[in-house]
């Protein structure tokens, strides 16, 4: 079993974490929508828990980790990349084969991201 790859699990999770089912209007309502990847939201209090003593290095990494993957593919969206990142990271760590569907859409600019206090901190 390979070393289990937190970083892109939680990637996946703080990007769709922010979901609201009682607000109708897209991307209002948060989840799954790539918007994790634009430092306003990276900066975001629940996003620095994950590596307190090094800044907002957790997921910058877990992002340069998979932006040559996105330049090389990119109608690929980064939500769609995000989750196959954590299902794929599940299973290297030898856990089950999650199926994936793909067409999940990105919001396209920061004003887009949820709003700081949707995803909860850790304590």
């Amino acid at each position: 079993m390979r070393p289990f790859p937190l970083k892109q699990l939680r990637l996946a999770w703080h990007d769709a974490g922010t979901y609201n089912k009682n607000i109708k209007e897209w991307p209002l309502r948060g989840g799954a929508n790539g918007s994790l990847r634009f430092e306003i939201e990276i900066k975001h209090a629940a996003n620095a828990t994950l590596s307190s003593q090094s800044g907002f290095s957790g997921l910058v990494n877990a992002l340069k980790l998979l932006q040559p993957i996105k330049d090389k593919y990119s109608g690929v969206t980064y939500v769609d990349l995000f989750q196959l990142a954590s299902a794929t990271a599940v299973e290297e760590a030898g856990g089950p084969k999650i199926p994936i569907k793909y067409g999940r859409v990105d919001v396209s600019e920061p004003e887009q991201c949820p709003e700081e206090g949707r995803l909860p901190g850790m304590f």
